[in-house]
């Protein structure tokens, strides 16, 4: 397998960890800046991805 598909399957496998991650998020622990941070990676995430 080439590098860059290695890298961007350890990618898919990460953020598939987080995924599962956040499903067992208790919410009374989060605050709203710890969610309005995620929505800022994840807006970051996506603009690179265009």
């Amino acid at each position: 397998m080439s590098e860059p598909k290695q890298n961007l399957e350890a990618l898919k496998s990460r953020l598939a960890y987080l995924l599962e991650q956040f499903e067992n998020i208790d919410p009374e622990k989060l605050t709203v800046e710890d969610i309005d941070e995620y929505i800022h990676l994840l807006n970051e995430m996506e603009e690179k991805l265009k």
